[in-house]
């Protein structure tokens, strides 16, 4: 007998006699992290027609504002707030199931849905070690607002220090809803120029957001410094900015609507079972994506070059090798061999690599069928998506997506 997906047996459940219940999402308005919590949220809700989905948007410029929450109803709420906001501060009085999307709140015993901290710290030391730099800084507007968060960073600084790479911190002016309208005007930003030129070069920077990265890549533009040789640049969130950015910025993947759906869930949960008992902290993993501004080797071959620029833009809509070499004018063995001199594998290893990671991230992060991830992944054809899948992964896609929910439970 086949077995039915945890989907559809959720709406199988008789609904008709559970109390309705709303949850909040309390979340900086504009942000594309929020709409990335917002839609994981979402796909959460929509196997539980009993529990509504209430956005309440705040202006991050003013995170700090108070609200009595008086004319609103709800149940629980999903928040993204800083430590001394006094609005969350009277959310928690309320006595109601909230869930911070954060570490900011742990420490006040607040269900939270948290970065690996411990694991981020290990990557970034091993990923500026491996790029064999002498100097690194680490760039943030908020990672110096809390405790831990301090901690922290004098943690990684002193293990960078331990590897003979000298670290500094620079707290970037401003707040992060100005950078996409300042990285047009990279002349105006005295105190990250100040900064940039006093830091010694070849440097590595890792900022914790991809538009800080972007913005401090064009004062470095505009500095005519080149990216990554005098300095490379990390970002933090793989948004969009970092995937369309002249250079394309190297980034942390967050998988928001993944915390989207565990806050939910964990919300969802002390609704239904007040008296539970339940995890405080659901880590989320992240993954490092490589571009342009954070590159271990520095490609000599301008034409390889193009062509890896080609494959991470367009590998998941049908690119093949034999038209990255019509494209560049060379034979396809030419590409291969300049190609695998360069990054030590093939074109076509590369983009299968890369058709396998968009895959994996959708089944897990998403709800889309099969057949809409094959099509997103560049395969008209489901069946050939199937196969393709089971050969790089070892197991179907529909196997692979309930393997990955059943870990995360």
């Amino acid at each position: 007998m086949t077995k039915e997906p945890d989907a559809e047996r959720l709406r199988m459940i008789d609904h008709s006699n559970l109390v309705t219940k709303t949850i909040a999402l309390f979340l900086p308005r504009g942000h594309e992290q929020s709409a990335r919590i917002t839609a994981g949220a979402a796909m959460g809700a929509a196997d539980f027609p009993h529990i509504s989905i209430l956005e309440w948007p705040y202006d991050d410029t003013h995170p700090d504002f108070d609200h009595d929450f008086s004319g609103l109803e709800f149940d629980g709420a999903i928040i993204w707030a800083y430590n001394g906001s006094p609005w969350a501060r009277r959310l928690l009085k309320m006595g109601i199931p909230v869930v911070n999307c954060g570490s900011n709140w742990i420490r006040e015993g607040v269900p939270s849905i948290a970065f690996d901290w411990d694991a981020l710290q290990n990557d970034l030391v091993e990923k500026f070690t491996a790029l064999g730099r002498e100097h690194a800084a680490i760039v943030s507007h908020n990672l110096g607002n809390d405790p831990f968060k301090i901690n922290w960073l004098n943690t990684i600084t002193e293990r960078l220090n331990k590897q003979n790479i000298s670290t500094q911190f620079f707290i970037a002016p401003g707040l992060p809803s100005e950078e996409r309208q300042r990285m047009f005007q990279p002349a105006r930003e005295a105190e990250i120029i100040t900064f940039l030129q006093d830091l010694p070069q070849p440097a590595a920077i890792f900022c914790d957001d991809d538009y800080l990265a972007a913005l401090l890549c064009r004062v470095a533009r505009d500095l005519e410094y080149r990216i990554p040789q005098d300095v490379a640049v990390m970002g933090f969130g793989n948004f969009t900015v970092s995937k369309v950015a002249s250079p394309a910025i190297s980034s942390i993947e967050i998988h928001g609507q993944m915390i989207g759906r565990q806050a939910f869930n964990m919300v969802r949960q002390r609704l239904e079972t007040p008296d539970g008992e339940f995890p405080q902290v659901q880590q989320v993993r992240l993954e490092f994506i490589e571009r342009d501004t954070f590159r271990f080797e520095l490609v000599k071959d301008a034409v390889v070059a193009q062509v890896n620029r080609i494959i991470e833009r367009e590998a998941c809509q049908g690119i093949n090798v034999d038209e990255l070499a019509r494209r560049l004018g060379v034979s396809r063995n030419t590409l291969n061999r300049r190609f695998q001199q360069e990054y030590g594998i093939t074109p076509g290893k590369k983009i299968r690599a890369i058709r396998v990671q968009q895959a994996k991230q959708m089944l897990v992060n998403s709800d889309h069928s099969v057949t809409k991830v094959a099509e997103l992944c560049g395969f008209p054809e489901p069946a050939n998506f199937v196969n393709f899948f089971r050969r790089e992964v070892g197991q179907t896609p529909n196997e692979y997506r309930s393997t990955a929910k059943q870990s995360e439970a």
